[in-house]
């Protein structure tokens, strides 16, 4: 029994290719549609400008900035308890800085014109309808 089923399944393995490949159908077309997809095109360009604005200079040092900070501190630790001194020492030293900056560039009083060239880059985008594929 055994060697008669060792024998029949490699038979019909091998027979079930010609079966399947003399299998045909007929159907009539009732219908055909048309499947269209949207595809949207990105297409990327650089929108260049010259943009003009007045800039000011320092003396090039932050030492005025961190007197300033330092000095802020002294003053904003006298403020405060607990965790609000730590708060008001940050905050001093911020607000000294600041203004050390600020002071800085009064006295410079030396403002120039700069022009300088900025570039974006943005898309168009195009939305198109294509062909995909048939319904039938």
């Amino acid at each position: 029994m055994k060697l008669n089923t060792m024998l029949l399944i490699p038979m019909l393995v091998a027979a079930q290719p010609v079966v399947a490949g003399s299998y045909t159908d007929t159907a009539t077309v009732v219908s055909v549609d048309k499947i269209y997809r949207t595809h949207t095109i990105r297409e990327p360009y650089q929108d260049c400008y010259i943009k003009e604005f007045y800039q000011t200079q320092g003396d090039g040092s932050a030492a005025n900035e961190i007197m300033g900070g330092i000095l802020g501190g002294l003053v904003g630790n006298q403020f405060g308890g607990g965790d609000g001194k730590d708060a008001m020492t940050v905050a001093g030293a911020l607000l000294g800085a600041s203004l050390a900056h600020d002071d800085e560039l009064k006295k410079s009083n030396k403002a120039t014109l700069v022009s300088r060239e900025i570039c974006e880059t943005k898309y168009r985008e195009e939305s198109q309808k294509r062909l995909s594929h048939y319904r039938v």
